[in-house]
């Protein structure tokens, strides 16, 4: 077995002793060893440079401080976030705006024959069951003023206003009356199914209804649309959509009838605006 010589073997634990001792000796007793580092200076000194040049080139220097922007950088690049900013937002505003065209077009489409004056507002709380709008009688609203989502998905009527805010009641509210609707089996509404629906609780209505016997009719099936026809409200919102059919089952005790339930297009409790639509003239319920 080969022995390793003993200058080998403790050069190592020797080397690392020296250090210690030189770092705990006082400065004026290693001003000697500065001939050294002046020797090795004399070597590194003139290929410094060349060196630095060739790590910059392989490494640059753009690249080790690209966190690091100037001051113009910077400039720019606030300058550059706020016009993104403001394009996104008039974008967003176009966008609503052209919405808005578009329901309150679809609105007056509607009833045709009816001038209708239609008012868009915010939603600004709540009082209870009720929704409660920024908008009032100087706007020309008043008790029962019909108020709608989207156009045409009927939302409530106006319970209580003043000058300037009103509170809504929406057709699904717990308090909310009955109301007389019918169901579109096809897409021209030739066929149809009078039903009388109630608000449940849970943002739904369910009503009772016995299907036609006429072989012609189409089957009452889900996702059939449920619109307004009911003589207690104002010409101008019948035909106004409740919702769409989401489930039918059996009636209770009633083997020839059916129940449906009809949901909104929307939560009419968290709406964040709506359309009040005020007739021209005062042209009171259907005859």
């Amino acid at each position: 077995m080969n022995h390793q010589p003993a200058i080998v073997r403790w050069s190592m634990p020797l080397t690392v002793t020296a250090l210690l001792v030189f770092t705990l000796l006082p400065v004026r007793c290693t001003s000697r060893l500065q001939w050294f580092s002046e020797q090795a200076e004399v070597v590194i000194a003139p290929i410094e440079a060349p060196i630095t040049r060739l790590t910059n080139w392989v490494i640059p220097t753009t690249s080790i401080g690209a966190g690091i922007e100037s001051d113009e950088e910077r400039s720019l690049r606030l300058e550059l976030d706020r016009v993104q900013t403001q394009l996104y937002r008039e974008r967003e505003i176009n966008r609503q705006l052209t919405t808005l065209v578009d329901q309150l077009q679809r609105g007056a489409n509607l009833t045709p024959d009816i001038d209708v004056r239609q008012i868009h507002r915010p939603r600004i709380g709540f009082s209870g069951e009720l929704l409660v709008i920024r908008s009032g009688t100087d706007d020309g609203l008043h008790r029962n003023t019909v108020a709608v989502v989207d156009a045409v998905q009927l939302l409530g009527r106006v319970s209580v206003a003043d000058t300037r805010t009103c509170k809504v009641l929406p057709i699904t509210s717990d308090s909310a009356l009955p109301i007389m609707a019918t169901v579109m089996l096809d897409n021209n509404g030739q066929y149809q199914l009078r039903c009388l629906l109630s608000p449940v609780g849970n943002g739904t209505l369910r009503g009772a209804i016995t299907p036609s016997s006429d072989p012609n009719f189409p089957e009452l099936s889900p996702g059939m649309e449920v619109r307004l026809l009911d003589d207690q409200w104002p010409r101008h919102a019948q035909m106004l959509v409740v919702g769409t059919i989401v489930r039918i089952e059996n009636a209770p005790n009633q083997p020839l009838r059916k129940q449906i339930i009809v949901q909104p297009s929307v939560d009419l409790r968290r709406v964040p605006e709506v359309i009040f639509r005020l007739p021209e003239q005062d042209e009171g319920v259907l005859p």
